[in-house]
């Protein structure tokens, strides 16, 4: 079983259009190529070898290599229980099952100035939930997965599905999007989080309180991790240093998500500090 990326975008005038929802609609994917006079480059693929595509797409004198390969895949070596996933700008949007290889039928999918002819039959998953994920190579309709990309995109997965599986029932829309990022951000730092415990006495960094001094034994070295950037601001590229992140008691961390964005623990200190002070 292989992992594909595919893309249903296609430009008409420096405008894309996503076919998409419409492939997704049909049960299919789809795609097509054409030259400037909107003649296919290649007709029925299942009638010739693939050598003899190679020759076909030589002779157009079209060069684009990846528009071949993308091409190529879809004719030839996308099978029956290979796994798609598709990629919609930066998103990744869809995950489908091949149900049935390679097949030819002009006019298969017709949207707006959009027609393709060339498909493959495909199961997609209705649950899908979707998440954010950059693989490269943006410049492939189709592009077969490596074991690296592979890790990649079913580790944004299981984290996106965790999450929600966790919380849909539970949580208001607005707590569970905090919850989801926050999640999200403690799965993928769990040895730098550590780390910075490790580097403290568990103290929170904006009242002072230290659950063993509160609670003894139950409380020893409870901490929550707080990030000083809004999560949901950052590039998810962006490496998270030991700076980024304060620990701080439940009740602070609760008091820094009151605003939007988070209040920075620094003015959470002044006002705390301002209590006292009016408070003596």
């Amino acid at each position: 079983m292989n992992y594909w990326r595919m893309s249903f975008r296609i430009y008409r005038n420096n405008k894309p259009i996503e076919v998409w929802e419409q492939c997704k609609k049909q049960g299919i994917a789809a795609m097509g190529y054409y030259d400037a006079d909107g003649i296919p480059i290649v007709g029925d693929c299942s009638k010739f070898s693939e050598e003899m595509f190679d020759a076909i797409w030589r002779a157009s004198s079209i060069n684009s290599p990846s528009a071949q390969s993308s091409l190529k895949h879809v004719a030839y070596h996308m099978k029956k229980g290979d796994i798609i996933y598709v990629k919609q700008g930066t998103e990744i949007v869809g995950k489908g099952k091949i149900t049935r290889g390679y097949k030819y039928k002009p006019d298969i999918v017709k949207q707006d100035s959009v027609s393709w002819e060339h498909y493959l039959k495909v199961d997609w998953d209705e649950n899908f939930k979707p998440f954010t994920l950059d693989l490269g190579a943006n410049q492939h309709i189709v592009l077969k997965l490596d074991s690296e990309r592979i890790h990649k995109i079913h580790k944004a997965e299981y984290d996106t599905n965790f999450v929600h599986d966790n919380i849909d029932e539970i949580m208001s829309a607005e707590e569970g999007k905090k919850y989801i990022t926050e999640a999200i951000f403690r799965r993928r730092n769990s040895k730098l989080i550590k780390q910075k415990k490790a580097n403290s006495d568990c103290r929170c960094e904006a009242c002072g309180m230290r659950y063993e001094e509160v609670y003894g034994e139950i409380g020893k070295d409870y901490i929550i991790a707080h990030h000083l950037e809004p999560i949901g601001d950052r590039d998810e590229n962006t490496k998270t240093r030991l700076d980024d992140i304060a620990l701080v008691c439940s009740n602070c961390h609760d008091m820094l998500h009151r605003t939007n964005p988070p209040m920075s623990v620094q003015d959470l200190k002044i006002i705390l500090t301002d209590k006292q002070v009016n408070n003596t």
